[in-house]
């Protein structure tokens, strides 16, 4: 009896120092990875070419059916703000990247109610503050599902091109539309109008070379912030990011030309930044250049 009690005792201290040799040191877990651009460092300009747009008219830049309408009339709207999203006609609707799509959109939503729900929680102080951040961890978790389906299927998105407020929105969810269809008109803001040429007047001719340029992907839903990354001291891959508001000029669905905020050599997170919040510790995982 004493040997078999002498065994199990010396099987379990076995097993204890294994287990605690195993676990060692927690890790902190590694920041989260980003695309960035790098601010004035394209080789070359880049022109569009072909008429011009009517900042005031309002037009996909391909046919599709509409998936989500953003704005409505009577909206004051900031240049690069989202107004509309169609997919495209070569994207079926029963395919697999549709089906992730509708699955990340019913998770976002359903994470935006919770959210509000605990946020009236935390406000009457019924809920500690370490639930709340798991909760805006999972709302985080689901707008960067979201915003990554977006990307896999290819939305055109329509956005504003100028201050203004919006005067007509003739489309509905599941609507057809081509790229000739006038969906809508902005009404421009005077007073902006007036600073901008003034502010040409004062510049005069400059070239379009010398201007920077940011890409539309990277600008918040406020249309005028961004998130820019400060590297660590002595990283050339790692750093905070902070939200920097911009000072913008012409913009298309590509990129918005920087009037102020920001100088060239500057880095800004690329997309996803919905998923991010102010002060927070990223990693590049790749960079581009931007004009």
């Amino acid at each position: 009896m004493n040997q078999q009690s002498f065994k199990l005792l010396a099987l379990i201290t076995s097993i204890v120092i294994f287990s605690a040799c195993g676990k060692g040191p927690d890790q902190e877990p590694l920041p989260r990875l980003v695309k960035v651009v790098v601010l004035g460092q394209a080789s070359e300009a880049v022109t569009e070419m072909g008429v011009i747009k009517d900042p005031g008219v309002l037009r996909f830049d391909a046919s599709g059916k509409v998936m989500e309408v953003l704005a409505k009339s009577g909206d004051s709207v900031l240049p690069g703000q989202s107004l509309a999203r169609i997919i495209p006609n070569s994207v079926s609707s029963e395919s697999s990247v549709m089906i992730s799509y509708r699955a990340a959109k019913a998770e976002l939503q359903s994470a935006e109610a919770d959210f509000k729900r605990y946020t009236d929680l935390k406000n009457k102080n019924f809920i500690s503050a370490s639930e709340f951040d798991r909760r805006v961890a999972t709302i985080e978790s689901a707008r960067a599902k979201y915003e990554q389906s977006i990307e896999n299927i290819g939305f055109v998105t329509l956005r504003a091109l100028e201050v203004g407020k919006v005067s007509q929105m003739n489309i509905t969810v599941g609507q057809v539309v081509s790229n000739q269809d006038v969906i809508g008109k902005i009404s421009a803001d005077k007073a902006s109008k007036k600073i901008e040429k003034n502010d040409n007047n004062s510049s005069g001719k400059t070239s379009s070379k010398s201007s920077l340029k940011i890409p539309t992907t990277a600008i918040h839903s406020d249309g005028v912030s961004v998130f820019k990354l400060t590297l660590d001291q002595g990283s050339q891959s790692t750093g905070k990011i902070s939200a920097v508001k911009l000072v913008l000029g012409k913009i298309d669905d590509q990129s918005a030309e920087l009037v102020s905020g920001l100088v060239a050599g500057d880095i800004v997170i690329a997309t996803g930044w919905h998923a991010l919040s102010e002060g927070q510790q990223v990693r590049i995982a790749i960079a581009e250049k931007a004009q």
